[in-house]
């Protein structure tokens, strides 16, 4: 029973729209119609062309994966982090408040990293960076970073943390697909 409460509780705390709340009221419009219509950090300084208020939204979609894990942990045994991990995540990707319509959970991803294992964020943020210097491709090099950094968890901090970032790592994967297949197309032509 309290795994369900606290998976609730995180699945509500992910599904707040950061992005969504920023543009509706600090600029009067719904992120949700314009530029990709994703309610996220990069769509919304894509939009705004605000970095500091960029920033802050980022800041709090992270803060909504590390403070689910870490509410949910005073509560919960270790063996059972991935239910909220997960909640949290299909709260930012699945909001109720947004008919279902979020972001892709990348930032609320990075916070439930760094709740599990801190050092992963720092290994995943710099294979990203080497692989977005050589391609010059966001999404590619998000993608292959957070597969990398799985593989690395696996094989050095054990199978419960493993279980929380791939579960995690594939429910973020699973909604960035579509941009995938079309950075893929993008860069046959």
């Amino acid at each position: 029973m309290k795994t369900l409460i606290w998976s609730f509780f995180a699945y509500f705390l992910g599904s707040i729209p950061t992005a969504y709340f920023f543009s509706r009221f600090i600029f009067r419009f719904d992120i949700r119609k314009k530029g990709t219509g994703n309610v996220g950090t990069f769509n919304f300084l894509r939009v705004t062309s605000s970095k500091g208020l960029s920033l802050l939204v980022l800041i709090i979609d992270v803060l909504k994966g590390y403070l689910a894990l870490q509410i949910s942990a005073f509560y919960l045994p270790e063996d059972y982090y991935v239910f909220p991990a997960i909640a949290v995540i299909l709260g930012h990707v699945f909001p109720i408040w947004l008919k279902g319509k979020g972001g892709r959970g990348l930032a609320t991803l990075a916070g439930v990293f760094l709740f599990i294992q801190p050092t992963a964020v720092g290994i995943w943020c710099l294979i990203f960076g080497l692989i977005y210097f050589a391609t010059k491709r966001y999404i590619i090099a998000a993608m292959f970073a957070l597969l990398l950094v799985n593989f690395f968890i696996c094989f050095n901090w054990g199978f419960e943390i493993f279980l929380i970032s791939s579960s995690t790592s594939t429910l973020v994967m699973l909604k960035y697909f579509p941009r995938i297949k079309d950075e893929i197309i993008k860069k046959q032509k």
